[in-house]
């Protein structure tokens, strides 16, 4: 079962939840996918509507579930409930020794593009928002 909630729910039956915050992410209130196995949260992901663009990102699948699908099965809900045509920004922040070449050529392999300067994005965000996020490793979709 795929639950729509906020980080603060999800903290509720996560009390372990590592926040947005704690990992770093620039973003606040953000609407969170938790798969639930016997009523237990095994895995998330989410999005933030930002306006012009959409906010993806902050995964994670706990480590006794990873390779069953859940990370595919919740990006999917996701994207398939964001109907509205904006392109996508994810900032890749790996954790608990994930590995970042790893988590770029799925990105890759998802028809992301890197972003590397603000011509990369400036049809998508506003200057303020790329001088904000600059410094993490970004990626875009188009929606």
């Amino acid at each position: 079962m795929i639950v729509i909630c906020s980080e603060e729910e999800l903290q509720k039956d996560w009390p372990k939840l590592i926040t947005m915050k704690e990992k770093g992410y620039p973003i606040k209130n953000a609407k969170f996918y938790v798969k639930y196995i016997n009523n237990e949260p095994v895995g998330h992901t989410c999005y933030k509507n930002m306006g012009d663009w959409n906010f993806i990102g902050n995964s994670y699948i706990k480590k006794e579930f990873r390779g069953q699908g859940i990370h595919n099965e919740l990006m999917e809900k996701r994207n398939d409930d964001l109907t509205w045509n904006k392109p996508k920004i994810a900032i890749l922040i790996p954790i608990e020794n994930s590995n970042l070449d790893r988590l770029e050529e799925l990105m890759f392999k998802r028809h992301y593009i890197k972003i590397n300067k603000f011509l990369d994005v400036y049809r998508t965000m506003s200057f303020f928002d790329y001088i904000k996020f600059r410094k993490y490793n970004m990626w875009k979709l188009e929606g």
